[in-house]
């Protein structure tokens, strides 16, 4: 079986650089990733170099500084460079410059939706956005980041049930160590739930290496998902190791 990390972070000033990564992927047994620009950093350059040089085994995701004056020719330079498929996009940043989400969708990126407060209170206005421009690719990272700790049974993140009505909307397993430990019991009624409301062709997995810690924590984790460890039954395990994510961020357009 082939394997895809649908959501890695490399850098040469924050985390680790590519050649840790492939390291790590090597280890695991994963044959492609997408590489997510980290937070601050809006020097696409490193990345998009990587992408460049093997565009068959990398695939990139961009962050602009929504409060420049020329983001919007930022994003259009970066999109048709052809080494960036996707743009990272904060809550926070959609709510206080949401022209950043409609330019993106112009262009035609793919809109990683990061919800550092939990994406429960952003459903509505992202419906809102949905509702305008319905073909809008979007992914909630991280499984729209739960908060166990303050909703332990994850009732009012369900909540983001609600954007499955949209057929280009995905959810990402990832980054599950910074809800909960191993083997993150906690959220595998979330995870059961979601592959039954958004379907196999919508959910895949992400390791967000290096945040996931060693390289030892992310092949365990990638085993809970490979060895039917989480609540996925074993004929959907292959579309979102690897069918799902190959899809949106590899295969060529149709």
């Amino acid at each position: 079986m082939e394997l895809v990390d649908g959501y890695t972070h490399c850098g040469r000033s924050k985390y680790q650089p590519i050649e840790s990564v492939k390291a790590v992927m090597q280890a695991a047994g994963v044959n492609r990733a997408v590489l997510v620009q980290h937070l601050g950093e809006f020097d696409n350059s490193y990345i998009g170099q990587i992408v460049a040089d093997d565009p068959e085994h990398f695939a990139g995701v961009c962050i602009v500084n929504h409060a420049a004056p020329d983001t919007g020719e930022t994003l259009r330079q970066l999109a048709e460079s052809g080494h960036f498929k996707g743009i990272r996009i904060t809550t926070d940043t959609a709510e206080t410059s949401p022209q950043l989400l409609a330019e993106a969708e112009e262009i035609g990126l793919i809109i990683l939706i990061y919800a550092p407060h939990g994406m429960a209170d952003f459903v509505d206005p992202l419906l809102e956005f949905l509702e305008m421009h319905p073909k809008a690719q979007i992914v909630l990272t991280h499984m729209g980041n739960p908060d166990p700790a303050n909703d332990p049974k994850l009732e009012k993140h369900r909540n983001v049930f609600r954007l499955t009505q949209y057929p280009n909307v995905y959810y990402q397993v990832s980054g599950m160590r910074m809800f909960c430990p191993y083997p993150h019991e906690i959220l595998h009624d979330m995870i059961a739930e979601a592959l039954d409301q958004f379907g196999p062709s919508r959910l895949y997995w992400g390791s967000n290496y290096p945040v996931v810690g060693t390289q030892q924590h992310y092949t365990d984790d990638l085993r809970l998902l490979l060895d039917g460890r989480l609540p996925i039954p074993r004929e959907a395990i292959n579309a979102i190791a690897n069918d799902t994510a190959h899809q949106l961020w590899f295969a060529e357009p149709a």
